[in-house]
């Protein structure tokens, strides 16, 4: 009852619970949908044609979330500002609890910079409750002053996490089709059905197709529920958590209705000698329910403790995919639910109790009370399908177990393409620059060439996006180029993609790293040669591609020497000559596939407004960990820096993982130990009440080896009843766990194998003690009454 209970709970707070916003099932988000049907985010283009053609949004809003450094504050930070246009509040349906929103003067190129900030963002910051901002209310991002306009309620939290909003029309607007740089929400207009407003985007969608065929890669587009986009990523692993908590309340009201049923059986004598004095059948009943109603209950408040308990561990340690687990608590619904199931169980058994003895005949009771028996036929058959269900949904538990488990050492046995051994990670935000990058190379250099020199370093480099999660994961199209300086503009990048867009273009992910990346981050070298100190800010530019790029693109040639153009990412339209071929990675996890890579020199690429990471490697992270922020902090102390080690950050990759195997294995071994007494408990008792007949038997020549197989052959019989009923459960439920497995179907054989024999062995088990003491007790003893 606490694992459903809790369960339940973590279920309804995460999948179920409605955001909070007004009429918050109005509100979607906007995708374009690839001709794969992939989802994609929105390119400004598009987006502005959506807002003039479509007829079924109240509001629409673009906006863009990003971690950028803030100054100017009691302390510098990093937080999340999301860029939002003029209609994202509205479509939100939330006022601010102090000051106002933007106003129309605000919302063009060049305007004042002003903010909207989370009540958090405020009182973290102002160290006092939301008010009215005032024009000394500012903080410094990048090189410019916002003034803080407006402060957002408590629980306030869309995109997640998100501190801060600015408004997107300061920026330049963007002309690319093919970018995709931003999300979209909007909110139904009222009497629009989610249906129709799929139809209308769908239509407006099609034909910009048609109009602007290769200029976008925009195929279609869809509205979804902003709830349903938030819990995407989490919902599988909860429904198979759930339903894996449901199994196991089942397997435990089986355990506990087996040995109230038993106990039934073992009081016949009383309940006859009841009888004998006159008590009624409804007497015995009303006596079976309050003894059940007395278990059951206790049961269910000592539930609700340890629910309040798995609730708060789920909320700190839980999946990282799960949207509001902060927000979780225990469902006072949950709790009410888990009351009424406890007093079900103790009704059903009560009724169990009061059907078994029902129509006891006062002297034949008293008499089988000294031969022995096992109680009704009835009691017993149920006894046994209540062992097959113990069973069969054990072995769901353990088939899910196995699964996960298996699926966890495939993804540890992946090779994912770099060292994590011994590797320090310095997340550092570097403030937003929009002229001038120098400084931000000057900080890089002076940050590595101090690191570098810290006692026991061997190697040191930077990347602006570390493969496990970090940064700002850049991807787009790329352009081969004939020489360096091809391309003077964009639009001749844009017509070249028109024209020859197979032929000399295609997609892989952007990266920009120092010299010594790859050596220090343990990447192999396939062709030609790394990054290094030649590669300096005058030089030639240079780019070294993945292996899994080089096949791509050229599969048979040798792309050593060719030029290279990233679509324009930071404005620079010079080629970049390919100098080297390295090995593939696994960027986000282990599990990951491995994407087509595009490695620039930071050097001479530099972005603006770039969180970087700077890569250690040598001595145990921790004994270097404040030596690197203090360096940090020496050179600028503006800028905020967090540590974390490789192995730590590829633990958190694998969080989510874990905690599901975990948590599942947890209920399973709970299960199995319940089935196995469960068995142990039913054949006990049943030898038991027979033991006078097993003397018999053994008196007439029965061996004793005949006796046990004979006991063990009607275990082996309920066990492979179970088995059955257990497999066919799991094949049915197998949709709940397949997208969750690694190099693993849900179908192994070696699995399920495993855990059928497990099962069997163990019914095996769990009856051979029982047979072995019964076969034990001398005739003599064993006849003693007859």
């Amino acid at each position: 009852l606490g694992a459903a209970s809790s369960m339940f709970s973590v279920y309804d707070g995460v999948l179920l619970k409605p955001l909070p916003y007004p009429q918050s099932d109005r509100i979607v988000r906007l995708f374009q949908l690839t001709e794969k049907g992939t989802r994609n985010n929105i390119s400004e283009p598009n987006f502005l044609d959506w807002k003039r053609g479509t007829h079924s949004f109240e509001s629409m809003a673009e906006m863009a979330r990003g971690e950028d450094a803030i100054s100017g504050i009691n302390e510098p930070m990093v937080t999340v500002v999301t860029t939002v246009s003029r209609e994202f509040f509205p479509a939100m349906g939330v006022a601010p609890v102090a000051g106002r929103f933007f106003l129309d003067d605000e919302l063009h190129v060049g305007a004042p910079p002003v903010a909207v900030v989370s009540s958090t963002f405020w009182q973290k910051t102002r160290n006092e409750a939301p008010r009215a901002p005032k024009n000394s209310d500012t903080f410094k991002l990048g090189d410019d002053t916002y003034t803080i306009v407006g402060v957002m309620p408590p629980g306030f939290d869309y995109p997640s996490g998100a501190n801060i909003w600015v408004a997107r029309e300061r920026n330049p607007p963007q002309t690319s089709r093919t970018a995709h740089n931003f999300q979209a929400v909007a909110r139904l207009k009222d009497g629009v059905s989610l249906d129709q407003a799929r139809a209308d985007i769908s239509s407006v969608s099609r034909a910009l197709r048609s109009v602007y065929k290769e200029e976008t890669t925009m195929a279609d587009a869809s509205a979804v529920p902003i709830l349903e986009v938030a819990t995407g990523a989490s919902k599988r692993a909860l429904d198979m958590l759930f339903v894996a908590s449901i199994l196991l309340l089942v397997v435990a009201s089986a355990n506990v209705s087996n040995l109230m049923v038993a106990r039934a059986a073992a009081r016949r004598k009383e309940f006859a000698v009841q009888l004998s004095l006159g008590a009624t059948s409804g007497r015995l009943t009303r006596q079976a329910l309050a003894e059940s109603l007395v278990l059951c209950v206790a049961g269910g408040l000592l539930g609700i403790g340890i629910a309040t308990v798995v609730v708060q561990v789920f909320a700190a340690f839980g999946p990282t995919s799960a949207p509001r687990l902060d927000t979780v608590g225990v469902n006072w619904t949950g709790v009410a639910l888990s009351l009424g199931v406890s007093a079900l169980v103790a009704i059903v058994l009560s009724l169990f109790t009061a059907a078994g003895n029902r129509g006891v005949s006062i002297a034949p009771a008293l008499l089988e009370s000294t031969r022995g028996g096992t109680g009704s036929r009835r009691q017993m058959r149920v006894r046994q399908a209540l062992i097959v269900t113990e069973l069969a949904l054990t072995l769901v538990l353990l088939v899910g177990a196995g699964l996960l488990t298996k699926s966890f050492r495939a993804v540890m046995a992946v090779n994912p393409g770099y060292r994590v051994d011994n590797a320090l990670i310095a997340e550092v935000t570097y403030p937003w620059i929009d002229g001038d990058r120098s400084p931000q190379i000057q900080f890089q250099d002076t940050l590595m060439q101090r690191a570098r020199a810290l006692p026991g370093v061997t190697n040191v480099a930077i990347i602006n996006t570390f493969p496990l999660g970090g940064g700002f994961y850049t991807n787009g199209t790329f352009v081969e180029m004939t020489r360096p300086d091809e391309f003077a503009s964009y639009d001749l990048i844009r017509n070249l993609q028109k024209e020859e867009r197979q032929a000399r273009s295609g997609q892989a992910e952007y990266r920009l790293v120092s010299a010594g990346y790859f050596e220090t981050m343990g990447i192999p070298l396939i062709k030609g040669r790394f990054i290094d100190e030649s590669d300096a800010t005058n030089a030639p530019q240079s780019a070294v591609i993945s292996q899994s790029l080089a096949k791509l693109k050229w599969p048979d040639q040798d792309p050593l020497g060719r030029y290279i153009q990233f679509g324009n990412m930071d404005g620079d339209f010079h080629g970049m000559r390919i100098v080297g071929v390295v090995g593939d990675v696994r960027e986000l996890s282990p599990e990951t596939v491995a994407q087509p890579m595009l490695y620039a020199v930071a050097r001479q690429r530099p972005v603006k407004a770039s969180t970087f990471f700077l890569v250690v490697r040598g001595p145990e992270p921790g004994s270097i960990t404040e030596s690197v922020r203090k360096i940090a902090q020496q050179i600028d102390p503006e800028v905020p820096v967090r540590m974390r080690t490789m192995e730590g950050a590829l633990d958190q990759a694998l969080g989510s993982r874990r905690f599901n195997l975990w948590l599942i294995g947890a209920f399973s071994v709970v299960a199995f130990a319940l089935a196995a007494l469960g068995v142990y408990g039913l054949i006990a008792f049943t030898v038991g009440q027979r033991t006078r007949e097993i003397g018999i038997r053994m008196v007439l020549g029965a061996e004793k080896s005949g006796v046990i197989a004979w006991i063990m052959g009607g275990a082996l019989k309920l066990a492979g009843i179970g088995v059955a009923v257990g497999l066919v459960i799991s094949l049915g439920l197998m949709n709940l766990i397949d997208g969750l497995l690694y190099g693993v179907k849900a179908t192994d054989p070696a699995v399920l194998g495993g855990v059928v024999v497990l099962t069997l062995l163990t019914a095996l088990g769990a009856s051979f003690i029982p047979a072995r003491r019964v076969v034990g007790i001398p005739p003599s003893e064993s006849l003693r009454d007859v």
